[in-house]
């Protein structure tokens, strides 16, 4: 008898695992974390925050550095007055600082005193600076060219070419735009167009006659007296013959005596001295 296979269907049915019990903390920490980041947070804003205060120290010690320099180097001006004298004046002037100024005539100075220096500029004419000491540099100015004391007496003249510098006491230091020179007692230099010229010395009595009234002149040739005397005197000094520029003339003469002085030259050179209604003079070969 044939056998008769049964097969049984097994019916397999899905697992049920059973519910973990609900967090009842869930909510609150979902909240809690909603308000405080996480610990990596934290590190990374701590990071950028101590990047973020050095940078801020860097800064602040540059501007630091540069506030100091900058004050440093500023030397902002206190105060400021302006001498001046007319054609035939001298005056003397005591400076704030305590210096000296005897300006001769038809001078224009500005005497500038700043917080870290002494600044003065001689605009036209001459000058006799006797300088007192002190901590502040005492720097004159005249056509380009830059005298800084040392310590001294020197007079400046300021001239159409540039500056002549003489000293009397003590030492000075000349710059111009190409040249420094040290001057001592005694020495002169004129300087033009950043050039200076060779030192002469034992110049200072001829410099500085102008201060006991005098003009000297040793073989000057007669234009260069000329420019000197018209320096104080009102009316046009021309001479009208080439010939007579080179004319030379010595002697000392009264700075208050101009008329007698021209009024001797036809005695001294060959010369005829021509005055005229507006005060002006032709000099003329005779």
């Amino acid at each position: 008898m044939g056998g008769v296979t049964v097969m049984l269907e097994q019916n397999h049915m899905p697992a049920v695992l059973p519910k973990a019990p609900e967090d009842s903390l869930s909510p609150y920490s979902d909240a809690l974390l909603a308000h405080f980041p996480a610990k990596e947070d934290i590190l990374r804003e701590a990071r950028q925050q101590t990047q973020q205060q050095r940078q801020f120290k860097k800064t602040l010690i540059t501007t630091s550095m540069c506030l100091l320099l900058t004050v440093g180097w500023l030397d902002p001006m206190v105060s400021t007055e302006t001498l001046h004298t007319a054609i035939g004046q001298q005056a003397t002037v005591q400076l704030k600082d305590g210096s000296q100024v005897i300006l001769n005539t038809n001078s224009v100075l500005v005497a500038e005193q700043h917080v870290r220096s002494r600044q003065l500029y001689l605009q036209q004419g001459e000058a006799l600076f006797t300088v007192k000491h002190g901590w502040q540099p005492f720097t004159v100015y005249a056509n380009q060219a830059e005298i800084r004391d040392i310590g001294t007496v020197f007079n400046v003249r300021h001239t159409q070419p540039g500056a002549v510098v003489t000293v009397v006491e003590g030492s000075v230091e000349v710059y111009t735009a190409q040249q420094t020179r040290l001057l001592t007692k005694g020495m002169s230099v004129n300087t033009q167009a950043g050039q200076m010229s060779d030192h002469c010395c034992n110049a200072h009595n001829a410099a500085t006659a102008w201060q006991q009234g005098r003009l000297m002149f040793d073989a000057t040739p007669l234009a260069e007296v000329v420019a000197e005397v018209q320096r104080y005197h009102v009316g046009q000094i021309d001479i009208a013959d080439p010939r007579i520029a080179q004319y030379r003339l010595s002697g000392e003469y009264d700075i208050k005596g101009i008329d007698a002085l021209l009024d001797v030259l036809p005695e001294i050179l060959p010369v005829h001295v021509d005055r005229r209604p507006d005060q002006s003079v032709v000099i003329r070969h005779r």
